[in-house]
């Protein structure tokens, strides 16, 4: 319940951080990923089948639908680790970001930014195909592969980051979730570093 609670926080923090917000461009997809991929317009969010990997290990998914799952881990003393996917929230074509109970925290917007209910700006920004969050962008390359960022821990890759539209989003809820305070048993996943 912790890594749960952990990402509820990190869309509230995402949410209710400050920040400039740059206007960013976005790019029609040209190649559809699948026949379930819902493809993006300027000012939405395409969805799609993302599986987010720190090395081997997939940790989060989202599905076509909008829902995001994250790998869940209960540990006790004595026994081995049990593992579960938890359905933590959605991201809908509109840009609104909910929890698991519906509940709204934040809203992206058509220049990239993301906004929570009250108005308050994200200290990050989309630009084009990046995630730019302070002095840092971060891209993913044609491989999957999380470029930019913190340099360290176990690379990022994203499977099905295929179209501009899903790597947007992918790059979304990768900020979202490195927002996340470290609460001991969360390990975010570090983008690799830049060639």
């Amino acid at each position: 319940m912790r890594k749960l609670s952990s990402l509820v926080v990190a869309i509230t923090l995402a949410a209710c951080g400050g920040g400039n917000k740059q206007p960013a461009t976005e790019t029609t997809p040209t190649t559809p990923t699948t026949a379930a991929a819902t493809p993006a317009s300027a000012g939405t969010v395409e969805l799609g089948e993302l599986k987010f990997y720190a090395g081997d290990d997939l940790g989060m998914q989202l599905h076509a639908n909008g829902h995001l799952e994250v790998k869940m881990a209960h540990e006790e003393a004595g026994k081995p680790p049990e593992t579960m996917w938890q359905d933590v929230g959605a991201i809908a074509t509109d840009g609104t970001i909910t929890s698991a109970d519906g509940q709204k925290h934040g809203q992206i917007t058509a220049d990239g930014s993301l906004v929570s209910p009250d108005g308050k700006t994200a200290p990050f920004h989309l630009e084009g195909e990046a995630l730019v969050i302070a002095d840092k962008k971060i891209t993913i390359d044609d491989k999957g592969i999380v470029q930019g960022g913190n340099d360290g821990g176990h690379p990022m890759r994203i499977e099905g980051a295929t179209t501009p539209g899903l790597r947007r989003t992918a790059l979304v809820l990768l900020a979202v979730v490195m927002a996340s305070p470290d609460d001991g048993d969360a390990h975010a996943p570090q983008p690799a570093p830049a060639p």
